[in-house]
Protein backbone atom coordinates (compact mmCIF):
# COMPACT_ATOMS: atom_id res chain seq x y z
CA UNK A 1 0.00 0.00 0.00
CA UNK A 2 1.72 3.07 -1.05
CA UNK A 3 1.63 5.85 1.38
CA UNK A 4 -0.63 8.07 -0.90
CA UNK A 5 -3.66 5.48 -0.47
CA UNK A 6 -2.94 4.85 3.30
CA UNK A 7 -3.77 9.13 3.69
CA UNK A 8 -6.64 8.66 1.63
CA UNK A 9 -8.28 5.86 4.16
CA UNK A 10 -7.34 7.62 7.14
CA UNK A 11 -9.11 10.64 5.68
CA UNK A 12 -12.21 8.40 4.89
CA UNK A 13 -12.19 6.58 7.99
CA UNK A 14 -11.99 9.54 9.95
CA UNK A 15 -14.87 11.47 7.89
CA UNK A 16 -17.16 8.25 8.49
CA UNK A 17 -16.54 8.45 12.14
CA UNK A 18 -17.73 12.11 12.24
CA UNK A 19 -20.82 11.31 10.03
CA UNK A 20 -21.40 8.59 12.16
CA UNK A 21 -21.01 10.34 15.33
CA UNK A 22 -23.41 13.43 13.90
CA UNK A 23 -26.21 11.31 12.84
CA UNK A 24 -25.50 9.29 16.31
CA UNK A 25 -26.05 12.64 17.87
CA UNK A 26 -29.21 14.29 16.34
CA UNK A 27 -31.14 10.49 16.88
CA UNK A 28 -30.41 10.86 20.38
CA UNK A 29 -30.98 14.64 21.28
CA UNK A 30 -32.97 15.29 18.39
CA UNK A 31 -32.10 17.75 15.43
CA UNK A 32 -31.07 22.15 16.38
CA UNK A 33 -34.72 22.95 15.51
CA UNK A 34 -36.16 20.70 17.57
CA UNK A 35 -34.14 21.26 20.98
CA UNK A 36 -34.76 24.95 20.10
CA UNK A 37 -38.63 24.12 20.48
CA UNK A 38 -37.49 22.17 23.99
CA UNK A 39 -35.94 25.03 25.12
CA UNK A 40 -38.84 27.45 24.29
CA UNK A 41 -41.10 25.71 25.95
CA UNK A 42 -39.17 25.56 29.15
CA UNK A 43 -38.72 29.23 28.88
CA UNK A 44 -42.56 29.24 29.05
CA UNK A 45 -42.72 26.87 31.85
CA UNK A 46 -40.24 29.42 33.45
CA UNK A 47 -42.27 32.52 32.49
CA UNK A 48 -45.28 31.29 34.00
CA UNK A 49 -43.98 30.10 36.90
CA UNK A 50 -42.67 33.70 37.44
CA UNK A 51 -46.20 34.69 36.84
CA UNK A 52 -47.55 32.50 39.45
CA UNK A 53 -44.78 33.96 41.94
CA UNK A 54 -45.92 37.44 40.80
CA UNK A 55 -49.68 36.58 41.17
CA UNK A 56 -48.54 34.98 45.12
CA UNK A 57 -46.63 38.14 46.23
CA UNK A 58 -49.83 40.28 44.89
CA UNK A 59 -52.21 38.41 46.66
CA UNK A 60 -50.04 38.65 49.89
CA UNK A 61 -49.80 42.56 49.60
CA UNK A 62 -53.58 43.60 48.32
CA UNK A 63 -55.23 39.98 49.81
CA UNK A 64 -57.05 39.79 45.72
CA UNK A 65 -55.91 38.56 42.79
CA UNK A 66 -54.88 41.19 39.88
CA UNK A 67 -56.90 42.28 37.26
CA UNK A 68 -55.00 41.62 34.09
CA UNK A 69 -51.27 40.76 33.83
CA UNK A 70 -50.95 44.41 33.10
CA UNK A 71 -51.58 44.81 36.32
CA UNK A 72 -49.26 42.78 38.09
CA UNK A 73 -46.20 43.90 36.03
CA UNK A 74 -47.19 47.79 37.36
CA UNK A 75 -46.60 46.60 40.62
CA UNK A 76 -43.08 48.12 41.93
CA UNK A 77 -40.07 45.59 42.43
CA UNK A 78 -41.63 42.34 40.06
CA UNK A 79 -40.85 41.51 37.03
CA UNK A 80 -42.45 38.79 34.67
CA UNK A 81 -42.63 38.18 31.43
CA UNK A 82 -46.22 38.44 29.68
CA UNK A 83 -45.06 37.45 26.14
CA UNK A 84 -44.45 34.10 24.61
CA UNK A 85 -40.12 33.98 23.72
CA UNK A 86 -41.01 32.73 19.96
CA UNK A 87 -44.39 34.85 18.57
CA UNK A 88 -44.35 36.88 21.25
CA UNK A 89 -48.52 36.62 21.78
CA UNK A 90 -49.24 37.33 25.39
CA UNK A 91 -49.63 34.46 28.10
CA UNK A 92 -53.45 33.80 29.29
CA UNK A 93 -54.15 34.81 32.54
CA UNK A 94 -58.41 34.77 34.14
CA UNK A 95 -59.29 35.10 37.25
CA UNK A 96 -62.38 32.19 37.57
CA UNK A 97 -63.24 32.88 41.08
CA UNK A 98 -62.15 33.53 44.61
CA UNK A 99 -58.58 33.05 44.42
CA UNK A 100 -58.26 30.71 41.81
CA UNK A 101 -56.72 31.60 38.35
CA UNK A 102 -55.92 30.21 35.06
CA UNK A 103 -52.46 30.66 32.90
CA UNK A 104 -52.35 29.36 29.38
CA UNK A 105 -49.77 29.06 26.80
CA UNK A 106 -48.98 27.57 23.43
CA UNK A 107 -46.35 24.98 23.68
CA UNK A 108 -44.59 23.17 20.69
CA UNK A 109 -44.00 19.57 21.93
CA UNK A 110 -44.93 17.23 25.04
CA UNK A 111 -43.07 17.54 28.37
CA UNK A 112 -43.44 13.98 28.42
CA UNK A 113 -41.57 11.23 26.48
CA UNK A 114 -38.45 10.75 25.38
CA UNK A 115 -37.24 14.23 26.50
CA UNK A 116 -35.48 14.75 29.65
CA UNK A 117 -38.23 17.17 31.59
CA UNK A 118 -36.43 19.96 33.57
CA UNK A 119 -37.71 19.29 37.38
CA UNK A 120 -40.52 21.46 37.73
CA UNK A 121 -42.16 19.81 34.93
CA UNK A 122 -43.69 17.05 37.18
CA UNK A 123 -42.88 18.22 40.73
CA UNK A 124 -44.82 21.29 40.60
CA UNK A 125 -47.89 20.09 37.91
CA UNK A 126 -46.39 21.94 34.82
CA UNK A 127 -46.63 18.87 32.29
CA UNK A 128 -48.19 20.01 29.30
CA UNK A 129 -49.19 18.60 25.79
CA UNK A 130 -48.48 20.66 22.58
CA UNK A 131 -50.60 23.12 21.59
CA UNK A 132 -52.48 25.42 23.78
CA UNK A 133 -52.24 24.25 27.22
CA UNK A 134 -53.53 25.86 30.63
CA UNK A 135 -53.24 25.65 34.26
CA UNK A 136 -55.46 26.26 36.98
CA UNK A 137 -54.32 27.66 40.30
CA UNK A 138 -55.47 28.63 43.67
CA UNK A 139 -54.15 31.03 46.29
CA UNK A 140 -54.39 30.06 49.72
CA UNK A 141 -55.76 32.94 52.22
CA UNK A 142 -53.13 34.59 53.65
CA UNK A 143 -51.56 33.80 57.08
CA UNK A 144 -50.25 36.50 59.41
Amino acid sequence: MSRISGVRLLVVAVTLVVIATLVASIMVLGSPGKQRQLRLDERRVGDLIGIKNAITFYVNQHDALPLDLGALANQPNLRIRRTDPETGAPYEYASVGGRSYRLCAVFAASSQGDRIPAPYFNEMGWEHGPGRQCFDRKEEAHKE
